[in-house]
């Protein structure tokens, strides 16, 4: 007996670790994780994404930063706080570590500090500090040494959202440095003026919104079955590092799991190209700055306008969902993701008619955000094809 529980004990020390923790598809449940590099290699490949499903409605009205429910926050002198798992959802396991502390300063102004007491070797910590936008404004958020300085960790905080600080620290390559090694520290610092929060007009729950944003490899061709008119493009929504359509603060994550990596080294370079953001060949802090400049771009899929290509845009006509024609979009995103894939579509356009005669048409490829009815108009991107009946001939793209 002895000798089977010490060989069965040899067997569980030899087995090889897991690839990565955390889900390799399919939306993040509360708690999720983002894939931790544990020393084997990481799984690249995925199954390819399911475009048949519809996504419900309360995938559709996704949750955001004003629906967390105040009951399942921490609470001080009227300041809420809920820690986030790696995804943006509400995690209050974290919450156990949290403290908070303040204090008046003169002429009514405030001092908010967020600490963890008791914390185990945490690699990450992201919370939403909500306050009454009609008594404060948020001035300055400064980081602790929690979780180490400037070379042991990355920093991010926003303060332009009405009514909410968002704010969190991710550990530098965790794989290789740990998580943080003191169980008691200061997170961050938070001042607030005592003033109503006249922030400028700037809407945080958009679609993608901006040139960089359009969609890539925007094709069209000829479906041999049906003889329909494809179009192909590739999915882009830059800064949302973990790849879950929404671009927020725990997108930090991936930049800090993979710092240092070169996204043209020809090692695991799928993991690296997406968190490059500005394509300048490596993994750094400079990829931070798309996450700051798209916070709060939701992505749930987009919209299709057709018309003749000699047509103004008043002209145009939306193309209709193919499998669930309720649905607010031409073409939903896929259910399932990988934190690795970009996300590939085709759209089949059934119902163009075609002659013999060439005629040119026009359509227009939008981001739209289902959550708030948003299209992202910035983002847009034209493709015009000469049609015939035997074949479809790209004539320009932009």
């Amino acid at each position: 007996m002895a000798l089977a529980l010490y060989c069965l004990l040899a067997l569980l020390i030899a087995w090889p670790p897991p690839a990565y923790s955390g889900q390799p598809s399919g939306g993040p449940s509360t708690g999720a994780r983002y894939p931790m590099h544990t020393g084997g290699p990481y799984v690249t490949r995925y199954p390819a994404p399911v475009m048949d499903t519809p996504p419900t409605l309360e995938q559709l009205n996704k949750r955001r930063y004003h629906d967390l429910d105040p009951q399942l926050g921490i609470h001080l002198d009227g300041f809420t706080l809920w820690t986030l798992d790696d995804f943006g959802n509400h995690y209050p396991a974290d919450q156990e570590y949290v403290r908070l502390t303040g204090r008046d300063m003169v002429n009514g102004d405030y001092h908010l500090v967020v600490s963890i007491k008791g914390a185990p070797a945490l690699t990450d910590l992201f919370f939403y500090i909500r306050y009454h936008s009609d008594r404060y404004n948020p001035r300055l958020c400064t980081p602790g040494t929690a979780f180490g300085l400037d070379g042991d960790r990355l920093w991010i905080s926003e303060l332009a959202i009405p009514g909410l600080v968002a704010a969190g620290m991710t550990r530098i390559r965790p794989d290789r440095n740990g998580g943080i090694e003191l169980e008691d520290g200061v997170v961050c610092e938070v001042s607030f003026e005592k003033r109503p929060a006249h922030l400028k007009p700037w809407w945080v729950e958009r679609a993608p919104n901006h040139e960089h944003n359009q969609v890539r490899n925007l094709q069209a061709y000829e479906d041999p079955e049906d003889c329909s008119v494809v179009l192909y493009w590739e999915e882009q929504n830059l800064g949302d590092c973990n790849n879950d359509g929404e671009v927020n603060i725990t997108d930090l994550i991936p930049i800090g799991r993979r710092y240092g990596r070169v996204s043209t080294d020809g090692h695991e370079d799928e993991w690296d190209q997406l968190l490059d953001t500005n394509d300048d060949g490596e993994v750094n802090y400079r990829d931070v700055w798309a996450i700051d400049h798209n916070i709060g771009s939701l992505l749930q899929g987009y919209r299709i306008y057709r018309r003749p290509a000699d047509a103004p845009r008043q002209k145009e006509e939306l193309l209709g969902h193919r499998t669930y024609q309720l649905l607010p979009m031409s073409i939903h995103r896929p259910l399932e993701w990988s934190p690795v894939n970009v996300n590939e579509y085709r759209y089949f356009d059934r119902e163009l008619e075609r002659t013999s005669r060439p005629k040119e048409w026009t359509y227009r490829i939008v981001p739209y955000n289902a959550a708030n009815d948003i299209e992202g108009e910035g983002s847009d991107l034209e493709i015009t094809v000469r049609v015939t009946t035997d074949s479809i001939l790209v004539i320009k793209v932009g």
